[in-house]
């Protein structure tokens, strides 16, 4: 576990880079909250965010280790599952993805969050 600049405990070096991001930029959200997808069951998405303008949740994954074939399997099922709940990507679904040779560009964080946190910017 790699604590964050909140203080509090996230599984990857990426998610520290996302939380410290948010933390930063005073975007509230909660970390690992759970959610239950019907027909799935409980899911823990990476980041959680409450919209003021529509008041639904927003829920960010980030799938950090897309070039394992199990662990890629796993996300797309997932995927799958937040969509067959009405949680889409691009609506309330933010995805983003790394490999081992491609990592997280905070460039398209920063044009994520400005696209669907954009009342949590300034």
């Amino acid at each position: 576990m790699i604590l964050t600049e909140r203080g509090e405990r996230v599984r990857s070096k990426s998610e520290k880079i996302l939380a410290d991001f948010f933390y930063r930029n005073r975007i509230p959200y909660k970390y690992e909250c759970p959610l239950y997808l019907k027909n799935f069951g409980m899911v823990y998405p990476d980041f959680t965010f409450l919209s003021a303008k529509t008041g639904q949740e927003i829920y960010w994954e980030h799938d950090g280790r897309m070039d394992d074939p199990v662990y890629a399997q796993s996300a797309v099922k997932k995927i799958y599952a937040y969509e067959e709940n009405d949680i889409y990507p691009g609506e309330r679904l933010i995805l983003t993805y790394e490999t081992e040779k491609t990592v997280l560009n905070m460039q398209i964080v920063e044009r994520l969050v400005h696209k669907y946190l954009e009342e949590y910017t300034v």
